[in-house]
């Protein structure tokens, strides 16, 4: 990837397209909130169904809580990850040790994340959780894949947000320079 650099002082800067920068800084707000809006909602309608189904929001044992709890921490961990993007952003320049730091966050918690679903999904497989069924549970397919769901859209957000392609930078420009 050929990319326009710059270095003032000790920070390397990349230059990026005003629309595209304009673009970060509102579009990281938009995604960010709207990922805590919807993992709070998400999280409100599954308890308020467990608590029909079995009398109580949560699981009994705590393993269970954490398998209900965990995910949807992981995913608020991505949508201030995502909020934070704007803060790579001096005028209209990538701060790129900045960016790095914010990628590989968001690379590391994506992957804790996707752990996180993954076990949330073979917990109520594997034990027991609601002591009021004797048998094991089918796992709660809307919340896991909502869940996933969430996770991936603020991760890729993210990501072309902190690391743009070339082609992405192309459309947005305005200069024949990308």
């Amino acid at each position: 990837m050929s990319w326009v650099q710059g270095t003032f002082g000790q920070v390397e800067f990349v230059p990026l397209p005003p629309r595209f920068a304009g673009r970060v800084r509102v579009g990281s707000v938009v995604v960010g909130c709207s990922m805590i809006a919807g993992m709070v909602l998400l999280f409100g309608l599954t308890t308020y169904l467990q608590g029909i189904v079995h009398g109580h929001a949560f699981p009994d044992t705590l393993l269970g809580k954490a398998a209900a709890v965990l995910p949807p921490l992981g995913v608020l961990a991505i949508a201030v990850l995502v909020l934070t993007c704007r803060r790579c952003l001096r005028g209209d320049y990538l701060v790129v040790a900045s960016a790095t730091a914010t990628r590989s966050a968001l690379l590391f918690t994506y992957v804790l994340t996707l752990v996180l679903i993954l076990g949330s999904f073979a917990v109520p497989i594997v034990f027991r959780v609601w002591r009021d069924t004797s048998e094991l549970q089918a796992p709660d397919l809307l919340t896991t894949f909502s869940t996933l769901a969430f996770a991936t859209t603020g991760f890729l957000a993210g990501m072309l947000y902190v690391r743009p392609s070339v082609q992405t930078l192309r459309k947005f420009s305005d200069h024949p320079i990308w």
